[in-house]
């Protein structure tokens, strides 16, 4: 009997202590790196014991410390080491929709004028159609505009009455089909003295608090099952994404832009016509298809893999799902969570980026569509335009 219990102890310890170590070290998870004839003579073993590791990391990775677990008893936030916390020079700004500055675009009221600017380095938006709806989402009057040589535009519009929304289209034509801009979020108001205003968001606040709050860059760059950064897979694309870049802002716009561009908003899988799109980073890159959780993590493995911290984050965005498109008592608390995007940190400052609703391609009826004319309306967002339609709710390890 006691040499049944020793043998027992003896596996427990040595199951502990292989924990730890992989835990800490990635030593099995990349077994085949760490013991290289091991990976050469037996490489299905090796995969099997790396595959094995990953899922043991993430189980680890969701038990809390005993810190943890006095902290979560007493409703308080875990304090972040010092030393560790990503510092957030955050900035806001009441005009401008995102801060990219080869494409962006701001809109600002001054004295019942709503003035209209920004710059493109895109030929297919060229062209802007700017129209003003009411509350029933007729409009009331419609205005052209057209970008100069530098791709920049400026347009002053006086606001009609019963104006309820904006919005904007572009084109590549004078004449032709036009596209959402910046979707249909832009709310305006008339206060009792008559002056016009742009309709803060009723989730900012919410967003700003959880925007702000510290977080850890240890967190920002784990390697875990899901963002799976480590993987040769993900190396290997990042070397060809990032091949003479040199700033971590280029790097994360470059590797932003290949998601969206490469990676299909899978509709099949939301519509229940297929089986559940995959979520886990290299099987999104594998199979090319994905819904958010899957852009998300994707981006957040290449990004790791680049040593720049990322977080995925999740939260509740109108349109998703139930095609709403305005927020109200219900989606402003519900405790449903039917999006995901990132938070990368870049510069000291966390750059919100939302690629899937940058993406254009599509799969529908198990057909891929591929539409190269991606957004970065969601690259660098502004939190205060992000909130006409995410909120933050959580973040995830």
């Amino acid at each position: 009997m006691k040499k049944i219990k020793r043998f027992l102890y003896t596996v427990i310890l040595l199951f502990i202590a292989y924990a730890v170590i992989n835990y800490n070290t990635g030593f099995f998870i990349n077994i085949s790196e760490s013991i290289p004839y091991l990976g050469k003579n037996y490489p299905e073993a090796a995969q099997s014991i790396s595959h094995a590791s990953k899922k043991l990391n993430t189980v680890i990775s969701q038990i809390p410390t005993p810190i943890e677990l006095i902290a979560r008893f007493q409703n308080k936030e875990l304090p972040i080491n010092p030393e560790d916390i990503a510092e957030n020079i955050y900035y806001s700004s009441d005009t401008m929709l995102n801060f990219y500055a080869q494409r962006n675009i701001s809109i600002a009221i001054d004295n019942g004028t709503l003035d209209v600017y920004g710059i493109t380095d895109k030929e297919s938006d060229k062209y802007l159609v700017y129209r003003f709806l009411d509350s029933e989402g007729e409009s009331l009057r419609q205005d052209t505009d057209v970008c100069d040589s530098d791709g920049e535009f400026r347009k002053q519009l006086t606001i009609p009455e019963g104006t309820y929304q904006f919005s904007v289209f572009t084109g590549p034509q004078q004449y032709g089909e036009y596209q959402s801009l910046i979707y249909d979020y832009i709310f305006l108001e008339k206060s009792a003295d008559g002056s016009w205003s742009i309709k803060e968001s009723p989730v900012f606040k919410n967003n700003v608090e959880k925007f702000e709050k510290a977080k850890s860059k240890r967190t920002a760059l784990a390697d875990t099952y899901d963002i799976c950064h480590s993987e040769e897979s993900i190396k290997t694309l990042l070397e060809t994404i990032t091949k003479g870049i040199e700033k971590d802002y280029d790097k994360a716009l470059a590797i932003h832009d290949w998601v969206c561009n490469n990676i299909f908003y899978d509709t099949d899988s939301i519509d229940g016509l297929s089986n559940n799109a995959p979520y886990i980073a290299t099987d999104v890159l594998s199979s090319r298809r994905a819904v958010c959780l899957g852009y998300s993590n994707l981006y957040a493995a290449l990004c790791r893999s680049a040593g720049i911290p990322c977080n995925v984050v999740t939260g509740y965005a109108l349109g998703v799902g139930s095609g709403e498109k305005v927020w109200n008592e219900s989606n402003m608390i519900t405790d449903e969570e039917n999006h995901a995007w990132n938070e990368v940190y870049l510069d000291n400052r966390w750059v919100i980026v939302d690629t899937t609703w940058d993406s254009k391609n599509k799969i529908e009826d198990n057909v891929g569509y591929k539409d190269e004319n991606i957004s970065h309306i969601y690259f660098d967002a502004n939190l205060k335009f992000f909130s006409a339609n995410h909120r933050i709710m959580g973040y995830l390890k």
